[in-house]
């Protein structure tokens, strides 16, 4: 196959896996954003007395200024360019998640010998699997989100994402693929253990309760709000709902460039592992005064080759930096001759 045609095929492939069914823009996905778009904009309206009409809700929610944003322009290249390094994140995951999964049985009958499968109903062993899973998948998200922003070698590739002045559906995928697949990687280690410990427990067949087939919680944030956490709509959860879902207003915070929001609401679908290890802002009722970016420096990632190479150069800049903190410092006439 000639390259011209490999890059033909690679490109129907994306399309296809992109706007699958079941996949993050599919069909359902993408018409259950629209839906939430459409009750917010009206809820908005008529909570301050004004019309509502379809060319209104078309400014108003696609704006010209945001769509066509130069920072939302590069949003959409990476978005077509990183689809096939998601493609192959999610494939890396499904063979990891299974390899855990054997290895973490493996693990347990080596320590505490085969045991019989534990009689519980099915619906049962569902449900724990279902709630078990998407924990396991919200841990490996906030830990590794944490050590994105945390390890200053790291923050080089994360800040990619952050570098985004205003906020799409698009932005989701301005990301780095060094980033993408260390996120898959953890994330099927955390699920694979999980599936693990219950196939020890309760025997083979162990699975969660599918929609699209895929965990129905997970899937339902996906089908419904999940794309608009990276959204100019302040849809905000507060009280209880505030502590245990992340809603777009907790997105946005964390996308905020104010040093408050720094580092603060990193989950996934959820807030639960934010508020238990000290990291969740819950937003108000009322739009906080958000900008977006990463400041001064947003001129550096207006580029998509720039996005894709300078973290690789920053991230072997702070390594540098890091080992000369360790390194032996000269003592005696060669620490004057410094």
């Amino acid at each position: 196959m000639t390259l011209l045609g490999w890059l033909w095929a690679a490109a129907l492939d994306r399309l296809q896996a992109t706007f699958d069914v079941a996949g993050a823009y599919g069909a359902p996905a993408l018409a259950g954003a629209f839906a939430c778009s459409v009750a917010y904009y009206v809820w908005r309206r008529r909570s301050r007395g004004r019309p509502v009409s379809a060319r209104g809700f078309f400014r108003s929610i696609f704006a010209g200024r945001i769509v066509w944003n130069p920072s939302s322009v590069v949003d959409m290249k990476m978005w077509a360019l990183n689809g096939l390094a998601f493609a192959g994140g999610y494939a890396y995951l499904a063979f990891g998640n299974v390899f855990c999964r054997d290895a973490t049985v493996g693990g347990l009958v080596a320590a505490f010998g085969a045991r019989e499968p534990a009689r519980w109903p099915a619906w049962s062993v569902f449900a724990m699997a279902t709630l078990f899973e998407l924990l396991a998948y919200e841990l490996a998200y906030w830990f590794g989100h944490f050590l994105f922003h945390r390890i200053p070698a790291l923050w080089e590739f994360h800040k990619v994402h952050h570098s985004a002045e205003v906020m799409t559906t698009f932005t989701e995928l301005r990301q780095h693929p060094v980033e993408i697949l260390a996120f898959m990687n953890l994330i099927a280690i955390a699920t694979g253990a999980t599936f693990g410990i219950m196939t020890y427990v309760f025997g083979p067949g162990v699975q969660p309760f599918t929609l699209l087939n895929s965990n129905i919680l997970l899937m339902l944030f996906l089908v419904t709000y999940g794309h608009l956490r990276h959204s100019h709509m302040w849809i905000p959860f507060t009280g209880v709902a505030g502590r245990i879902l992340q809603s777009p207003a907790h997105h946005q915070i964390h996308h905020s460039d104010n040093p408050a929001h720094w580092d603060k609401n990193l989950g996934f679908a959820l807030a639960l592992w934010d508020w238990a290890f000290g990291t969740l802002h819950v937003p108000g009722v009322e739009r906080e005064t958000i900008r977006f970016g990463v400041g001064p420096t947003g001129d550096e990632f207006a580029s998509v080759p720039r996005n894709y190479v300078m973290p690789f150069v920053r991230f072997g800049e702070q390594v540098a930096r890091g080992l000369r903190r360790f390194a032996p410092q000269p003592r005696g006439v060669d620490a004057l001759r410094r």
